[in-house]
């Protein structure tokens, strides 16, 4: 049996040479079998959903000859892409996420003009006692540029309109890397004041609404989790795997970027991640806690690709925003620290890594 220490130092040494196949589209740490968890960690190859057997015999050998008793498991997941909405979509599953809301909290439709693009608001954040809307590069920022950019409030592809439905503009973001390594495709936007938020969060087709309490730094494998997002509506879902290293396809100028350190949740009883539910935040199921931001997926919806959240918010200073007594907001609080030597937890970047990142400002007019 092997422990997740193990299958982690297993992953990093055979996920560069499985990345480079065209039929490999991810490499994490989860269980070696999800129905029993006794038996230990494992290596997930994540591949093409129609890949012929003399393939995955190719790749049982290359991973023979790593020579290491980690079980890997493979899994046909398909390709990863990002997900948000550039045009009308068919329906969404709840027409609440879709619809305008005001003040706006978080988990509902949101999105900017030219090119237009639909994602949701992730998340109400919070920052010197300024508001701001947590989603992703792809759905707020204009070209992964600094331009300016308003943010509508719901998108576009939900009839928002620039000239009746501004809520306010790209304010910071992350700039992803063709080429390069990713850890993150995030960014955040400044409301016209902050009375137009909500520190909120929907959680159901009548409009419901909780309060987030703060977010995590890390979670293990195995995490139950729950998310609204603007079309598969709330939805349930479980940490399939960490740590893990993973091409996402973008289409145009971006292409294939490479991520690492992500998150694989996969949806309790269908769809978790489709176009326009980019942006979305996965809450610990137990309390409320923001863990992962959702930026991609595989094509049938099942499986949803995010950031671990505690590298975004501390990328820009963040922390949830909570309603306080009266009409005043406070910080939400920061906990689930990864364990010591428990490595089925997200891990901490590297002091190298995170000096890489860096919140670049949207130009405001």
């Amino acid at each position: 049996m092997a422990t997740f220490h193990e299958a982690l130092k297993h992953k990093n040494r055979i996920s560069p040479v499985l990345l480079k196949r065209a039929e490999v589209t991810a490499v994490g740490v989860g269980y070696a079998d999800p129905n029993k968890p006794a038996l230990g960690a494992g290596v997930i190859v994540y591949t093409h959903q129609k890949i012929v057997p003399s393939r995955i015999n190719s790749l049982k050998g290359t991973l023979a000859q790593a020579g290491s008793a980690v079980p890997v498991r493979f899994v046909h997941a398909g390709k990863f892409s990002s997900h948000a909405q550039s045009s009308k979509p068919k329906g969404a599953k709840a027409a609440s996420f879709t619809s305008r809301v005001r003040p706006v909290p978080g988990g509902v439709s949101i999105g900017r003009v030219n090119p237009a693009a639909t994602g949701t608001a992730g998340l109400i954040v919070i920052k010197n006692n300024q508001l701001y809307v947590l989603s992703n590069n792809h759905v707020l920022i204009r070209d992964n540029s600094s331009s300016f950019s308003a943010t509508l409030q719901p998108g576009p592809a939900d009839g928002g309109t620039a000239s009746n439905d501004t809520i306010g503009r790209a304010f910071q973001f992350v700039r992803l890397l063709p080429g390069g390594v990713n850890f993150q495709d995030s960014a955040i936007a400044i409301p016209t004041a902050n009375s137009v938020l909500n520190p909120r969060y929907q959680i159901s087709s009548s409009g419901q609404l909780i309060t987030v309490p703060g977010h995590l730094l890390s979670y293990p494998v195995g995490l139950q989790v729950m998310k609204s997002g603007r079309t598969t509506g709330f939805v349930r879902g479980t940490v399939e795997a960490n740590n893990v290293d993973i091409r996402v396809s973008y289409g145009g100028t971006l292409g294939d970027l490479l991520f690492r350190n992500q998150s694989i949740i996969r949806g309790n009883n269908g769809p978790v991640s489709l176009p326009g539910d980019s942006g979305s935040v996965w809450l610990r199921a137990s309390d409320r806690y923001a863990a992962a931001l959702n930026f991609a997926g595989t094509k049938d919806g099942v499986r949803s690709i995010s950031n671990p959240i505690g590298l975004v918010m501390s990328t820009y200073g963040l922390r949830v925003a909570i309603p306080a007594s009266g009409q005043s907001v406070k910080a939400g609080l920061i906990r689930g620290a990864a364990p010591i030597g428990n490595h089925a937890y997200v891990q901490p970047l590297t002091q190298q890594q995170r000096k890489r990142i860096r919140a670049i400002l949207v130009k405001s007019r």
